[in-house]
C-alpha cells in the first residue's frame, strides 16, 4: 500500500479514521469500555494496526502514566508482543478497556495540547479500581468482522455501525472537516475508503486501480467492477438515516470550546499559555493535536 496522506480516510465501516481515533480518546475520558473496545478494533481490522498501537501508548504515557504507573510493564510487554509480531488479537483491547477504568490526569495533556493551565476541581487521587483486565477471544467477538454469508452488502451497515462518531470536540482537537463530507460519504466513500489497508486490499483482489490525481477507483473491466460490487458495494447513498448520522454527523452537534471540555471533566482553566510566532516557513501540521 502507498505511504500517501489523505486528507480524509475512511475505515471499514465508513467513519473518519480521525474521528474514529479522537472518539476513542473520549470514551477513555468517560470509562466507557465497551464503546472503547468498539472504536479500538474498528481501527485494528481496518488495518490501522501500527497506528492504533502507538496511539494507545501515546495516550498512556501523557493522561494515564501518574497515576497508573504499575501499568507501564504491561503496556511495554504487549507493545513488544506486537513489534515482534506475536500479539494476540485480544492485547490491544485489553489495554484499551484496562484504561477506560483507571483514572487519569488531563493536566499535561491540556498543557501540551491545547495550551492551557488547569487545576482540578476535586482531588487527583488514582480510582480504586486497579486490576488489569485481560480479554478472551470470546470477550472480542462482536468486534470482528461481521459475518457476511446471509447478507447483501448493502445491509451491512445496518448491522456494524453501532456508536455515532464524537464531533463535539472537533473545534478543540482542531480537526479537519472535509468540506463536502456528506457527499464523499454518498458519492465518493470508495476512493477515501482506499486509505484504509483494509479497503486497498479488497480493490486490489478484484483488479482496482486507484487514481490519486482524480481521485477516483476503477477496475480492469466491468466484470472486475461487479464482482466487487457484489462483494463489498455497501452503497452508502442508500443507508438510512441513523447509519448516515452515525457515521457523519447530524449537523447539528454542539461544538465545546476548551472551557466546556474542561468543565465537562471537572478541572478548571487557571491560565493561557501564550504560544510564540511561527517562524518563517514554519506550518502547523494538519490535525496536529494529540487525539488525532
Amino acid at each position: 500500500m502507498p505511504i500517501i496522506q489523505p486528507s480524509l480516510a475512511f475505515t471499514r465501516y465508513l467513519y473518519q479514521m480521525v474521528e474514529v481515533k479522537q472518539s476513542l480518546f473520549l470514551a477513555l475520558l468517560d470509562h466507557k469500555p465497551d464503546e472503547a473496545l468498539y472504536w479500538t478494533y474498528e481501527l485494528y481490522h481496518s488495518g490501522f494496526k501500527t497506528e492504533l498501537y502507538n496511539y494507545i501508548v501515546m495516550v498512556y504515557n501523557t493522561i494515564y502514566k501518574k497515576f497508573n504507573p504499575s501499568l507501564q510493564s504491561y503496556i511495554d510487554a504487549k507493545n513488544q508482543l506486537w513489534l515482534d509480531g506475536n500479539a494476540a488479537d485480544t492485547d490491544i483491547g485489553s489495554i484499551a478497556y484496562t484504561m477506560a477504568l483507571r483514572s487519569y490526569c488531563l493536566v499535561d495533556f491540556m498543557r501540551t495540547y491545547l495550551s492551557v493551565n488547569i487545576s482540578s476541581q476535586s482531588t487527583d487521587e488514582p480510582s480504586a479500581v486497579q486490576f488489569i483486565v485481560n480479554l478472551t477471544p470470546e470477550d472480542i467477538t462482536s468486534y470482528a468482522h461481521v459475518d457476511m454469508s446471509n447478507i447483501r452488502p448493502n445491509r451491512l451497515l445496518e448491522r456494524a455501525v453501532k456508536y455515532p462518531v464524537r464531533k463535539d470536540c472537533h473545534r478543540i482537537f482542531n480537526t479537519f472537516t472535509h468540506e463536502d463530507f456528506a457527499g464523499t460519504f454518498r458519492h465518493n466513500w470508495l476512493y477515501f475508503a482506499s486509505f484504509s489497508p483494509i479497503w486497498y486490499d479488497r480493490i486490489s483482489q478484484h483488479n482496482g486501480h486507484i487514481d490519486y490525481d482524480e481521485k477516483t477507483v476503477t477496475f480492469a473491466d466491468e466484470q472486475d467492477e461487479e464482482a466487487f460490487r457484489s462483494a463489498w458495494d455497501y452503497e452508502p447513498d442508500e443507508v438510512v438515516q441513523t447509519v448516515f448520522n452515525r457515521c457523519c454527523g447530524t449537523g447539528k452537534e454542539t461544538l465545546l470550546s476548551v472551557k466546556d471540555f474542561c468543565e465537562k471533566y471537572n478541572y478548571t482553566i487557571v491560565s493561557r499559555i501564550i504560544k510564540r510566532p511561527k517562524k518563517t516557513g514554519e506550518t502547523a501540521a494538519q490535525n496536529d493535536a494529540f487525539p488525532s
